[in-house]
């Protein structure tokens, strides 16, 4: 992953239209949510998360700047949407990269699903 620090997430995630573009590349929500739930895409997603989840914080700081981050993006997407499940979706995803460029977790799904985000694509 070319960002190695929170920082460049959070310049990353907070550019102009940077949601907008992702919220606006699907076209039928419950079919783009549906699809997440395929075992492949699911398994991914939890694989990576437990793998993240077992490391440390190098500080206290990165904890809070990740959770910090995580409700950055759900109240971003919810003021778009105005609908709290494409909102956790989006926070956990985007939480899921935050944790793993904290703890250099350096899992290549993860830099998969940030650059499907950084390519306007909601991850399916």
């Amino acid at each position: 992953m070319k960002e190695n620090s929170l920082e460049s997430v959070k310049k990353i995630i907070s550019q102009e239209g940077f949601f907008e573009a992702v919220l606006s590349s699907v076209n039928d929500w419950d079919r783009a949510l549906d699809e997440r739930d395929d075992a492949k895409f699911d398994q991914a997603w939890s694989n990576s998360f437990e793998e993240v989840k077992a490391l440390k914080y190098p500080s206290a700081g990165d904890a809070l700047a990740v959770t910090e981050i995580r409700e950055f993006v759900f109240k971003k997407v919810f003021s778009l949407v105005q609908n709290s499940e494409i909102s956790g979706y989006i926070s956990d995803d985007i939480g899921l990269v935050a944790d793993s460029i904290s703890k250099s977790a350096n899992i290549k799904w993860v830099d998969k699903l940030f650059e499907s985000y950084r390519s306007g694509c909601f991850p399916k």
